[in-house]
């Protein structure tokens, strides 16, 4: 779990700092970003519900549904021009 996180944590800064210096259009990196961070939140839960702390579990579960759920709407935003 450790190694994936690590892996997402990496990702999410990788594509942010593309997104910052321009490196892509933002609203590229922008959606990958979201993705990857709200991935790192879903195994901060499964690892706080792994020790026992319910209630940091759920707050990381909410985090990531939130993230996923406002990248949604900016894809679909983008898409269809919502």
């Amino acid at each position: 779990m450790k190694n994936l996180k690590l892996f997402f944590s990496a990702l999410t800064v990788a594509f942010a700092i593309l997104g910052l210096t321009k490196a892509l259009s933002t609203d590229i990196t922008m959606p990958i970003t979201f993705v990857c961070l709200s991935a790192t939140m879903f195994i901060s839960s499964k690892e706080y519900k792994d020790k026992q702390q319910k209630s940091s579990s759920i707050y990381f579960l909410l985090l990531g549904v939130f993230l996923l759920t406002v990248t949604l709407y900016n894809i679909s935003s983008i898409i269809w021009g919502i």
